[in-house]
């Protein structure tokens, strides 16, 4: 094919200039070389429309050039994903930036920031506010340093509604609720493209887990189900916000891959919904020509397989019309023109670091969830404190998200910053324990019933401190000499995208070290890498104890020389157990551990491998004993606890990783003041809850995360934030439709219908052990006096009833509460027992009240009639009810549907 694109330069003469030393590089305006066209070009005509002048710019392009603009350039800027102008035309650039909670570093670098961006929470963090001016706020700090980092596509945000709690993506979207979901999703869209930034709303659809997601994952789903929950956000993006792109996603849909499945992307997206933006692709989730140009896919991005020479040769042969490419072409223009990225500059600029941080820092205190509160045990009394005592070793870093929603952050504070901060002006003594060791990728294959072994019981082979003594050779067998020597905190072994190799991947969000690709290994995936971890392992009691070897590869484990573990000869996840052994307190035992990645689970995850144990209920690792006397000497402890999640792995388990519970028990036995704070965004159980008087759900908090979980801890702002998504009692205790990802059938058959999430927890009559909408205040609020409309209509005459109620605040101090607006089932239909329909957010002072109205909607008492394609309300009587989360109905009333 013929080059029509400069690589580098782009519109406004921007591109990357090399210099010297590790901080040199930095973005450059130059001058461009002049362009044919110019704004007397008739496309450039401001006062026609995005379609007039998308249609005059595709009458003056050549084939050639229309097949380039459907085809991205990768790596030929610094960006996620990049289509390079098209000069002679004046045609700008396509630089996307992978996106939901902040700019991910992709190798642009500015003056003063280098790589960073501002790390805001994470986008499930944000709908924990249940406040769609919050979305606006966040969404304004994002697209600003989309344009400041030189992009014109936000590939975000995520609107995937969270179906399965062991997905390894769920944080990065809003809720399991439709309408959670599009209620921050649509201002998002609105304010990222009212800043001239297109918005990519992700992922295409029915995409709920990692695993099998580039092969055969096939998402068995109705169309009722499709249209009610799973494409609700992009039907509202699209009618509120004039969505500009979508992204096809990487599994199938009823058995045809997402980017080629016309039944979604042409009949429900393009006819039902009205999209008239354009359509691209994740990172190789495009599997054909033909079927995807017919379905309406418009764009190939990451990749270069299928459109690009392919795609040319296709129109060439006669396999593809030119009016197809035509109809793609027009797509992506009218875009272009209708959010002005051929009448606005994108050349980077300086990013505002301190007034985004203090927009981070207001979303996550609005997104910091009470889920209880014995005693009160908070806030915390400022004045009457003299220590506490934090815990946690991931407390000294702000959690983040891993895989491509990873932001590297401009600053952090992290909690034990904050509280340190906070002790030094109120004269309390903070004391730093760190209990257990920090999370990382391989945690996020931890089974159920046993831990990561903890550093704390492992000896190197020489020197001091905690761990084992590792060797990486750049082989497969462990011969000749080691390419690297050094002391690894656990066995933990993880190298791919989540791990740390490829390039565009990193230890995201750990403290972690990576686990090293050597060079002359080979590439990553093809087995030629291998580690051997020596030392000793100590017993911190004697007892019963199983070591297990877990992960994809071939593995030994040798305890004093004897083979316990062996982990070899069989493709995929195996979970590995020793017999019993029995070890004895304080004894040194020697072990080697030997690992070869020859079993690549997929070519993102060519090696992983975690060693785990169980032990006697009474073997306290020393990490915790340290936890111990910490909490015991302290009049209040903070136990800090978290989940690694990312991007192309699911969770094994719903448990809180490296030793968490076991932490936590400890410490609250210590000490009966204990406050918990759990990062995640998984449904995580939390067997302990009951044990301790106080949690904070504090998702994934960005980097003013520990400034705002102090602010919330002393009571300086009140906790607002709601759940958004349910956390379950146990693994066993899940609403029906909900399986395991590792369960190896790529089949996921979303048998729950319209019952995701709390409704699937009311329909199969199972408690949830936090509700979806659950969170509680520092002050009490009254809900009563509910009137509702009486009557709504059918078809025609009136399509919108009220809800009002009156809300108090009788506490002592100012709070915020969140009023929900649930209905029943809908008269005649199979319908879910709960769906939310509305809600407010409202801020109330210390003896005020306020009446709150909430405007419900025809659609609202509607289903989607699949046979007939189109929404029909019932006739008859709705129940309507009023409360603080899906399981906390106050008021109920009722409203009636007449024709």
């Amino acid at each position: 094919m013929t080059a029509v694109r400069s690589a580098r330069v782009g519109r406004k003469g921007r591109r990357i200039a090399a210099g010297v030393g590790a901080a040199a590089l930095v973005v450059t305006a130059l001058t461009a070389s002049p362009s044919v066209a110019a704004v007397g070009d008739p496309w450039m005509n401001t006062s026609l429309t995005p379609d007039q002048r998308a249609i005059l710019l595709l009458q003056a392009m050549t084939l050639e050039e229309k097949v380039e603009l459907m085809s991205g350039d990768q790596g030929a800027a610094p960006a996620a994903f990049y289509n390079a102008p098209i000069e002679r035309l004046g045609i700008p650039e396509l630089s996307m930036a992978d996106a939901t909670p902040g700019i991910a570093s992709r190798g642009w670098v500015l003056p003063d920031t280098a790589d960073t961006a501002t790390a805001m929470p994470a986008n499930l963090a944000l709908a924990a506010t249940w406040d769609p001016a919050r979305a606006r706020d966040y969404a304004g700090v994002v697209a600003d340093e989309a344009r400041q980092t030189g992009h014109e596509v936000l590939l975000g945000p995520n609107s995937d509604p969270t179906r399965n709690p062991f997905w390894g993506r769920q944080a990065e979207s809003a809720s399991e609720d439709p309408q959670l979901n599009s209620a921050i999703v649509v201002p998002y869209v609105q304010e990222v493209q009212a800043r001239n930034v297109i918005a990519d709303l992700k992922h295409y659809t029915a995409y709920t887990q990692e695993t099998y997601r580039g092969g055969d994952q096939n998402a068995i789903v109705d169309e009722r189900t499709l249209r009610e929950v799973h494409t609700a956000a992009y039907e509202a993006a699209i009618a509120q916000a004039g969505l500009g792109s979508v992204m096809c996603s990487f599994n199938k849909i009823n058995g045809v891959y997402s980017c080629e499945n016309e039944s979604t992307l042409n009949d429900i997206l393009r006819e039902q919904l009205g999209f008239q933006g354009f359509v691209l692709t994740d990172f190789g989730a495009i599997h054909s020509t033909e079927a995807s140009i017919v379905a309406g896919t418009d764009l190939e991005t990451g990749t270069r397989s299928f459109y690009g020479d392919a795609l040319l040769a296709a129109v060439n042969d006669g396999r593809v019309s030119v009016e197809l490419v035509d109809r793609a072409v027009l797509r992506i223009l009218r875009t272009m023109f209708a959010i002005g990225i051929f009448d606005n500059d994108y050349t980077p600029s300086a990013l505002p670091v301190e007034e985004h941080g203090a927009v981070a820092r207001e979303v996550q205190e609005d997104a910091i969830t009470l889920l209880k509160n014995d005693g009160p045990a908070l806030p915390l009394d400022g004045t009457a404190i003299d220590s506490i005592a934090v815990v946690g070793a991931d407390a000294t870093i702000p959690s983040a998200l891993g895989g491509s929603a990873y932001v590297q952050p401009t600053y952090e504070v992290s909690l034990l910053d904050a509280m340190r901060e906070r002790g030094r002006e109120t004269g309390a003594s903070v004391r730093y324990a760190q209990g257990n060791d920090p999370v990382n990728g391989a945690n996020m294959i931890e089974t159920l019933d046993m831990t990561a072994v903890p550093s704390s019981v492992l000896r190197p082979e020489r020197g001091i401190g905690d761990g084992l003594t590792a060797r990486y050779y750049p082989n497969a067998d462990w011969t000749g000499a080691p390419g690297l020597t050094r002391t690894e905190r656990q066995v933990a072994y993880d190298v791919g995208f989540i791990g740390g190799q490829p390039a565009f991947a990193s230890l995201y969000g750990s403290q972690v070290q990576p686990t090293p690709t050597l060079s002359g290994a080979g590439p990553a995936g093809n087995g030629d890498q291998s580690v051997r971890y020596t030392g000793d392992l100590v017993a911190p009691s004697t007892g019963a104890y199983v070591l297990g070897a877990t992960g994809w590869g071939d593995a030994r484990v040798y305890l004093d020389g004897t083979l316990v573990v062996d982990m070899t000869g069989t493709d995929g996840r195996r979970d590995v157990r020793s017999a019993p052994l029995q070890l004895t307190a304080g004894q040194e035992y020697d072990l080697r551990v030997e690992y070869t990645q020859t079993r690549p689970l997929v070519g993102l995850q060519p090696g992983t491998f975690l060693l785990q144990w169980s032990a006697p209920a009474d073997a306290v690792p020393p990490s915790v004993a340290d936890a111990v006397e910490a909490a015991a000497a302290s009049d209040v402890a903070v136990v800090y606890v978290r989940t690694y999640e990312s991007e192309e792995r699911d969770m094994v388990s719903l448990k809180l990783p490296q030793n968490a519970e076991q932490l936590i028990r400890a410490v609250v036995g210590a000490n009966p003041n204990t406050v918990v704070v759990v990062s995640a965004g998984s449904g995580v159980i939390m067997p302990w809850a009951d044990a301790v008087p106080a949690v904070l759900m504090n998702y994934f908090g960005g980097q003013e995360e520990g400034h705002a979980l102090a602010s919330i801890l002393f009571g300086d702002e009140d906790p607002s934030g709601h759940l958004p998504v349910s956390y379950p009692v146990s693994e066993d205790a899940l609403p029906v439709g909900v399986q395991n990802p590792w369960l190896d059938d790529p089949n996921v058959e979303f048998t729950e219908g319209l019952n995701v999430g709390y409704r699937g927890y009311l329909a199969s009559g199972v408690d949830p052990q936090f509700a979806f909408g659950h969170g509680l205040s520092y002050t009490e609020f009254v809900i009563d006096r509910l009137r509702v409309g009486n009557n709504i209509r059918a078809t025609g005459g009136q399509d919108t009833v009220d809800a009002r109620v009156r809300l108090r605040n009788v506490g002592d101090r100012d709070g915020t509460e969140v009023v929900q607006v649930y209905l029943g089932p809908l008269p005649g239909v199979d319908s879910p027992p709960l769906k939310l329909a509305g809600f407010a957010k409202v801020e109330l002072g210390a003896g005020d009240r306020q009446q709150v109205r909430i405007e419900l909607d025809r659609r609202d008492f509607s289903y989607w009639d699949a046979d007939a394609d189109q929404w029909v309300t019932p006739v008859g009587q709705v129940p309507v009810y009023i409360g603080r989360s899906a399981v906390d109905v106050e008021l109920a009333g009722a409203v009636r549907v007449r024709p």
